[in-house]
């Protein structure tokens, strides 16, 4: 028995040396994710909070009222017992213990990621959940100079429990939040080296639009292989007559559905009017019209407008901007039609000088999410008029205006607090070298899982971890000099790469984890490796010699004491 435990403590150092390697760094599922530029922060919500994401408001500014609640973190499960397929520990659920299902369901508003560069091979992976009307719950991918919307996705999946059973490998009896992989090559929509940004939006009330959300990868070297039903579907709105000008192409709604986009079928025309109850009171959807300038001269909409006005959370009128899909102003029913439940429709006047002179163009969409009792639009007579058409109305029938949601100053029809703009949130150097920590510890695992870290120097990945980390604030780099840095991740990752520099000379001529003035990090633990002496060992390596020749020292002293007996 002596004898076996002797020789199991001989091998002790060969079996720990891939253990010491890998410490600290968590599970990888996405193999080719690097750090910014080219991979948004906190993708995967591992941080377990929303490190990385801003959060963006819709419904006057309440708090509240505000979705993607920073609580919806979650390392649980939905409706206390479904699994959400979460990659990692965490992802964006659905609920908390502070926010109920009511409450979230209500809720309105944006979740933005850090900007990343397009890069790689273009393609990109997440995870989407809930969404159940793609018009209303979506990802959007935009560019960061402009907002252009590039590409938008849906949960086309929505409560697909056969689909759902497929990918988690046994059954789920509810998809309601069940997080479905997609896949998306880009750099078929933009260029690579494109500068962008990820939005989770929630546009309105209740009837499952709210989404759930985890594993944003946006950095392939290698291009993936997904199934066809990992593939997402670029639903990015396209509108009519862009670039034609004026306000030509807005048709007026009388009977007729010309010029205007019937985007998911529901509308259809009754009597002279439209109306969006093609399939019931339960269909949800858009109509949107063609594109349309602001002129002086034609500044104002009037028309009649009927329906379950009095869901304004589910029941309203946007005006967008052509090519960012920027919601501008959101309109809602008339102050005096707070219980306004009908079909017939309401004269509704609209004011839109604010967007006058913009030299832009817009387009009107006008949203139906709700199924309850007349729960659908009417509209008719929907057609630009002029400043005097507006006061003959107005000025003695003032009550006719509509109210509005809007970014600017509230007045007695405008109420702020819509976000039409989202700068995002700058990461703190602590935030960045953490992040990078954090990666370089996920893209090395497996090469030293193998002892394979020679690869590095010939397969791209050590030239991508060092141009991420050129990426990095002068603060940020200093981190990984700093003996006196006790941050976990960029600890582990400044001494795994100490060991690998110093046990890979494939590595040595691209010495780059070094401070914002080129100086290099001395390893002050475990026999003093360093940077500008590759080629010794690193402490890991002393270790193991220690543990080596203690080993050999109580084989020795058991052999010399059994002899003696």
């Amino acid at each position: 028995m002596m004898n076996q435990f002797i020789k199991h403590n001989l091998l002790l150092p060969l079996l720990i040396l891939p253990i010491l390697i890998s410490n600290g760094a968590r599970t990888v599922t996405q193999a080719d994710a690097t750090y910014a530029p080219y991979q948004v922060v906190n993708g995967g919500f591992e941080t377990g909070d929303q490190t990385g994401w801003t959060r963006y408001g819709l419904w006057k500014g309440e708090s509240g009222m505000q979705a993607f609640d920073t609580s919806l973190v979650t390392s649980g499960t939905y409706f206390s017992s479904y699994p959400y397929n979460k990659t990692g520990t965490y992802c964006m659920g659905i609920t908390s213990a502070s926010v109920t299902w009511s409450q979230s369901e209500e809720r309105m508003g944006y979740l933005r990621s850090s900007n990343f560069t397009l890069g790689g091979t273009g393609w990109i992976s997440f995870k989407l959940g809930g969404g159940k009307n793609t018009e209303f719950a979506y990802m959007s991918v935009r560019k960061t100079s402009d907002n252009t919307e590039v590409a938008r996705f849906g949960n086309r999946f929505f409560n697909n429990t056969s689909r759902a059973t497929t990918v988690y490998g046994s059954s789920i009896s509810n998809a309601e939040a069940f997080l479905f992989p997609y896949y998306f090559n880009l750099s078929t929509v933009t260029t690579l080296g494109t500068g962008l940004y990820i939005l989770l939006c929630d546009t309105a009330g209740y009837n499952w639009s709210i989404l759930s959300a985890d594993a944003f990868v946006t950095y392939y070297a290698t291009a993936p292989s997904p199934g066809t039903d990992d593939l997402a579907t670029n639903i990015v709105p396209s509108i009519l007559h862009v670039g034609n000008g004026g306000q030509t192409y807005l048709t007026q709604l009388n009977g007729s559905l010309s010029e205007w986009t019937n985007v998911d079928n529901i509308w259809k025309t009754d009597s002279g009017y439209c109306r969006s109850d093609n399939g019931g009171d339960a269909a949800l959807g858009s109509l949107r019209s063609s594109a349309f300038t602001i002129t002086p001269t034609y500044d104002h909409i009037r028309m009649g407008w009927g329906g379950r006005l009095m869901a304004d959370k589910q029941i309203f009128i946007s005006v967008k901007e052509v090519g960012s899909n920027i919601e501008m102003l959101r309109i809602l029913r008339r102050a005096d039609k707070s219980s306004y439940s009908d079909g017939a429709r309401q004269n509704a006047m609209i004011d839109l000088t604010f967007l006058n002179g913009t030299g832009k163009e817009y387009y009107l969409e006008i949203s139906d999410n709700t199924t309850d009792g007349w729960g659908l639009n009417t509209a008719d007579s929907v057609r630009f008029i002029t400043d005097s058409d507006w006061s003959a109305v107005v000025t003695p029938y003032p009550g006719d205006q509509v109210t509005y949601l809007w970014s600017g100053a509230s007045d007695s029809y405008h109420t702020t607090g819509m976000a039409d703009a989202f700068p995002g949130t700058t990461l703190t150097s602590t935030q960045e070298a953490t992040s990078y920590g954090t990666d370089f510890l996920n893209d090395t695992a497996s090469y030293c899982s193998t002892l394979g870290g020679a690869t590095m120097a010939t397969d791209g990945k050590w030239t991508a971890l060092a141009n991420a980390y050129a990426t990095l604030s002068s603060t940020a780099k200093d981190y990984f000099v700093n003996a006196g840095t006790t941050d976990t991740s960029i600890v582990q990752a400044r001494d795994r790469y100490v060991f690998l520099i110093g046990k890979y000379t494939a590595l040595h001529d691209n010495n780059f984890m070094t401070s914002s003035t080129g100086t290099v990090y001395h390893a002050t633990v475990n026999g003093g490796a360093t940077l500008e002496n590759p080629g010794n060992m690193s402490g890991v390596l002393i270790i193991i010699i220690g543990v080596t020749l203690l080993a050999a020292v109580s084989y020795v002293s058991i052999r010399k004491k059994r002899n003696q007996n």
